[in-house]
């Protein structure tokens, strides 16, 4: 589907010219259907949300696009509702509770709600909200103004706006509630011990009255920061986990990488791909250290940041080429990660312009509903729809950064099975597609791409004709592109097998090196195990000259590995490397209950930490179909 005029579709024809079968690197595609988190469903509810209510001549043009809004911002404070809030007559200090039951209002709160609600596939609207503006007769005096000194009133609010939404539609309350909008960014207001203090009461409060799932802390795309200073950020964060877990439901945060423009150079830095992986990790093992199971995730902002040596707000074809660019790159990745990661929501808008901003640099269209470049970011996943799994995949282990992200699905209903690979490099790069086994043997198929082009322009192409027989199964990924190569199956060649991929960590996060290896235990349960990865993070200064050289696992020496890609070294402030590295572990190692791990690094060091240790093992299981 394609909503932009034909210029933006002929830029470019791929070019399949490689010869001698020379590749930069390869992806081995599986006879296997790849499940994580009980699950090989591409399930395009999860993932291609979008921020904000939309208005309402513009909801259609977002449904023929397959993007309902995910996030619904600020209801207290639109029209002063949490300000204008008079307090209870019969109980000093906390909000009237018939407030809310008064009709007008609830429509003012919940009108275009339910506008958006109505038009949806399935409501997994996530409300958030500010938690900043209170009336004057309650006592802020300890938080600058902003904020109760009286947690349990504060929390009051919140349960009672749920009532009110509640009430008004007749129980189709949003599934999901952030209490504060990124706390940690108002640091002068709030510190994480209130904070945690606030989550904890509003999940006890909501969690007595409502099916509802509390998020938090929904923290600031700070994470990608969350190594520095000792990780002094990160033990925050662990602090408000060990309070807040076993009461809130789901782990929020807002992931962003930043453009850097200067002159005719840009780069891009920030969370992803490595430090947000890292940090996914880091919150899992320290999760299960103290529970015992994982805690499901919600990324509720991602994609493009700040921008710097531009004007953010000015029409730009490297602004808008960034934002679609940063929207497929972290999907990537968040596609990767399943298990863990319950949705995401990415940081666009149907119309951001308005009075006083107007600006269209996040927006899918104008305010009169003419698309934008940025819809390339929806057609490019339009395909996936409906009826697609996904395949198990495999980068290849070079001992280098991994600069090619792989993803495979298939259908049994239209029979096909496309390879998606997302470019982090700023080069064209030849990219050997192996179908183990030669389970299939595809010729000729179909490519479709989002890159950038001459003067910085963003581009995508569709459908453009490729043949993989004639390149000796090589396939061109031009410059910090996204692609995805579709290819007929027959049914008959269809997995008939499910990898199912569960994750195990170690016993420890945090571990400062102290020499030359530094040592973890994981625990495994008796079974039989057919795949497994390792990932190790570790974070140290950049000026030391230091690496893992290898893995020991139960005494066997590891040495085939990969780094994902980070883009924090392209950030002048940064003064720490935060990698992660992925080494495949043969099954045949392990040993029922604690198996020993060992990180060999190049250098004896003092300095630095192994931030965690995440085992993803794969169990094959038979398969009628790909769920």
């Amino acid at each position: 589907m394609t909503l932009r005029m034909n210029w933006t579709q002929v830029f470019f024809t791929l070019s399949f010219t490689v010869v001698g079968g020379y590749s930069d690197t390869t992806v081995t595609i599986h006879p296997q259907w790849l499940a994580q988190g009980g699950s090989a469903r591409y399930d395009y509810n999860r993932w291609n949300k979008h921020n904000n209510l939309d208005q309402p001549n513009l909801i259609p043009n977002c449904r023929r696009l397959l993007t309902d809004s995910g996030r619904w911002g600020d209801p207290d404070t639109n029209s002063r509702l949490f300000q204008d809030w008079p307090e209870d007559p019969n109980r000093s200090g906390y909000p009237d509770p018939n407030y809310l039951k008064n009709v007008t209002i609830q429509q003012q709160v919940c009108s275009r709600y339910v506008q958006n609600i109505n038009t949806v596939y399935e409501n997994d609207m996530i409300m958030v909200t500010e938690a900043l503006e209170f009336p004057s007769w309650i006592d802020t005096s300890d938080h600058d103004g902003h904020f109760p000194n009286n947690v349990d009133a504060a929390a009051e609010f919140m349960m009672l706006l749920v009532q009110g939404i509640y009430d008004y539609t007749k129980g189709r309350i949003p599934p999901y509630i952030e209490p504060i909008n990124e706390p940690d960014g108002k640091w002068q207001i709030l510190n994480f011990t209130t904070i945690s203090a606030f989550h904890k009461i509003v999940a006890e409060k909501l969690h007595a009255r409502f099916n509802i799932k509390v998020a938090g802390p929904t923290i600031t795309s700070e994470i990608n920061n969350a190594d520095l200073h000792d990780f002094s950020y990160w033990q925050k964060v662990a602090s408000f986990m060990d309070i807040t877990l076993g009461y809130i439901d789901v782990f929020s945060f807002h992931a962003y990488n930043d453009l850097v423009v200067s002159g005719r150079s840009y780069n891009f830095t920030g969370a992803n791909e490595a430090h947000l992986v890292a940090f996914i990790d880091l919150v899992e093992n320290y999760a299960s250290q103290k529970t015992g199971k994982i805690i499901p995730l919600v990324i509720s902002e991602y994609g493009r940041g700040a921008v710097r040596g531009l004007d953010k707000y000015a029409p730009s074809p490297i602004i808008d080429f960034s934002t679609i660019y940063q929207s497929n790159a972290h999907r990537f990745t968040q596609l990767g990660l399943r298990e863990y990661i319950d949705r995401a929501v990415a940081f666009l808008l149907a119309s951001e312009e308005r009075p006083g901003r107007y600006s269209l640099n996040y927006s899918l269209f104008t305010p009169e509903g003419k698309p934008t470049r940025i819809v390339d970011v929806y057609e490019f996943w339009y395909k996936f729809a409906s009826g697609f799994s996904f395949i198990s995949t495999t980068s290849q282990y070079d001992g280098e950064e991994r600069t090619v992200s792989p993803l495979a699905m298939s259908s049994t209903s239209t029979n096909e099975t496309v390879i998606l690979l997302h470019s982090y490099s700023r080069r064209s790069q030849a990219v050997k597609l192996v179908f183990q086994g030669d389970w299939i043997k595809p010729t000729t198929g179909q490519a479709t791409c989002t890159t950038i082009k001459d003067d910085w322009f963003p581009v995508i192409t569709f459908n453009e004709t490729i043949d993989i027989q004639k390149t000796q199964g090589i396939v061109e990924l031009p410059p910090e592109a996204s692609c995805h190569f579709t290819f007929n199956t027959p049914s008959n060649k269809l997995p008939s097998v499910t990898l199912n991929e569960t994750t195990y960590y170690g016993a420890d996060t945090l571990i400062p090196i102290k020499g030359d290896v530094v040592s973890t235990v994981i625990s495994l349960p008796n079974g039989q195990y057919d795949s497994a990865r390792l990932r190790v993070s570790t974070s140290w200064l950049i000026n030391e000259t230091n690496s893992v050289s290898y893995l020991t696992f139960n005494l066997h020496r590891l040495d085939a590995f990969f780094k994902l890609y980070d883009s924090g070294k392209f950030n002048p402030a940064r003064n720490m490397y935060w990698n992660v590295w992925e080494f495949v572990v043969p099954t045949s190692v392990f040993v029922t209950d604690s198996n020993q791990v060992q990180v060999h690094f190049s250098n004896n060091k003092t300095t630095g930490y192994v931030s965690s240790f995440a085992l993803v093992t794969g169990k094959l299981v038979p398969s009628d179909k790909s769920d």
